[in-house]
């Protein structure tokens, strides 16, 4: 289940990870909520969003 979407992963029974590189490094917040496939789906979609700003340039580096 952990694989199906990158830079997601469960961390604990009650928390995700999402992962993604700003200004050359890599960042890790973790999410609170439980990893079942519909929560992963959206910290993957939290995730594609915060990617895309940063390629936009809006990203400011304190939010995920």
């Amino acid at each position: 289940m952990s694989g199906k979407f990158e830079g997601v992963r469960p961390a604990s029974e009650s928390s995700i990870e999402i992962s993604f590189v700003y200004q050359g490094k890599t960042c890790v917040r973790r999410l609170r909520m439980k990893p079942t496939a519909a929560n992963l789906k959206r910290a993957a979609e939290q995730r594609a969003a915060i990617v895309e700003a940063i390629a936009l340039g809006e990203h400011g580096g304190e939010q995920a």
